[in-house]
């Protein structure tokens, strides 16, 4: 049995002899001392994989890794780095290094490392690191996402930070929207203040006005004592109306006298109740469709929507799926006291092809589900439920009446494989189990070299 190449690049010579002594019988090794020594052992040896110390004289580990990425693209290297050095560990991983080890080292642990590392590299599956960082805690901002819509929004918070206006928040299920809520309200000038929030989807109609506006004793049965309503608690604040899509529309006049009054009366009441309170309302529903069916008030619309935030669903802006998988994973491993920290090529594809109709919420409740039952260091695609993985295409049948010539029929049926594959020779050959050149001469021969496909929108 051929064994597997590893170069070791160190500048001291225990390492050199301790990766020896422990792996001397198993793997072929070969030493380098410095970062220039390891580029021409890569060109000459092809190593199957590289152990790179970080800190050496010259050339250090960084610029090593770089020029070994140059060398050879897929080249696995494990990078050492000091105890502790959390940042160094972040940057080589996001130069591409496959994993990084800690020094003082333990063998056990760098033998588990190495095994992974050449398994993947014979499954050809590649691991992504999955890289971590706590969010900083001077920035109020709950809220993640690179994307350009996303940032578009960021843009417009810091804009009426200063601002005490009302705000409309709208949305999809799940994207994220009692979040940009309460970033409002930690970034606003009435920070500190009381938050409260009131779901008028959540609470019964009858109940939903004694909520808001609270009661006298003995306004009605069952009202045994004075009760302050959400807009008395939030006297000062903020009150965050979610789903006002949803609240009846006697409610909904109710509501708007008191954005333009400033006041409001218990029910049951007599006497008017002063409020300073900052409104911020959101819906999943399109507010619009709901006034053209007399189900929502324009007027209360256009009190609302002074400043409007509307969330892009999160298969709009797939660039965030990895950035808030990564934020997850490193929440529920801390929470559940998991260490994972690689995800394959294949998870991955899956959660950048699924269109989340759950958004955020979906993402984030699949993640902690995930993390719970994993019992290694990475997320594959096994974890994964069949509902997010893509449904194999289900190619046409093509049929033929008695008598028509074998000529035909082979040109009918290379031309309709040739559809369903977009023109995609290569799988067109393996469906019909030919080799490509053959396929080649057949398409020349019936005149499909010119055929005209239709756009599918699938793999060209």
């Amino acid at each position: 049995m051929v064994k597997q190449k590893i170069l070791v690049v160190d500048d001291e010579k225990d390492i050199h002899y301790a990766f020896r002594r422990a792996f001397g019988k198993e793997f072929k090794l070969d030493s380098a001392f410095t970062g220039e020594e390891a580029l021409e052992r890569v060109k000459i040896k092809s190593p199957d994989l590289v152990i790179l110390d970080l800190k050496m004289p010259g050339m250090d580990g960084i610029e090593a890794l770089s020029e070994l990425k140059k060398i050879n693209p897929k080249l696995c290297i494990i990078v050492v780095t000091g105890h502790g050095d959390m940042d160094a560990a972040i940057k080589v991983m996001k130069s591409g290094a496959y994993d990084y080890i800690s020094k003082p080292f333990d063998l056990a642990e760098i033998n588990t490392v190495i095994e992974r590392a050449l398994l993947v590299k014979k499954a050809g599956e590649e691991l992504i690191p999955i890289i971590y960082q706590a969010p900083d805690q001077s920035k109020l901002l709950p809220v993640i996402g690179k994307s350009k819509q996303m940032q578009k929004i960021y843009s417009l918070i810091a804009k009426i930070m200063s601002i005490d206006t009302t705000v409309l928040i709208q949305g999809e299920t799940g994207t994220g929207k009692d979040l940009i809520a309460q970033s409002l309200y930690l970034n606003g000038i009435r920070a500190g203040n009381p938050f409260i929030v009131l779901n008028c989807a959540a609470i019964p109609e009858g109940l939903l006005e004694s909520e808001l506006f609270g009661h006298e004793k003995g306004a009605f049965t069952g009202a045994h004592a004075l009760k302050q309503g959400k807009l008395e608690l939030a006297n000062g604040g903020t009150l965050f109306l979610d789903e006002i899509g949803d609240m009846p529309l006697t409610i909904q006049s109710k509501v708007l006298r008191v954005l333009e009054g400033k006041s409001f009366t218990h029910i049951g009441g007599t006497h008017n109740i002063s409020t300073d309170v900052r409104f911020i309302a959101a819906t999943n529903k399109d507010l619009l469709e709901l006034i053209s069916e007399k189900r929502f008030r324009k007027d209360l619309f256009y009190r609302l929507n002074v400043v409007n935030i509307t969330i892009p669903p999160l298969r709009e802006r797939r660039e965030d799926i990895l950035e808030l998988v990564e934020h997850f994973v490193g929440l529920y491993s801390t929470i559940y006291d998991k260490k994972i920290r690689f995800i394959s090529s294949e998870a991955r594809k899956f959660l950048l092809q699924y269109d989340w109709p759950g958004n955020v919420r979906e993402l984030e409740n699949m993640i902690e589900h995930i993390v719970t039952i994993a019992s290694g260091d990475t997320l594959l695609s096994s974890h994964f439920p069949k509902s997010i993985k893509p449904k194999r295409k289900e190619l046409p049948t093509v049929n033929f009446k008695i008598g028509t010539s074998l000529a035909k029929v082979e040109k009918e049926y290379i031309e309709q494989t040739l559809k369903a594959v977009n023109g995609n020779q290569f799988k067109a050959s393996k469906l019909l189990n030919l080799h490509r050149n053959t396929l080649h001469r057949k398409m020349e021969k019936y005149g499909l070299t010119t055929l005209r496909l239709p756009k599918l929108g699938g793999e060209q």
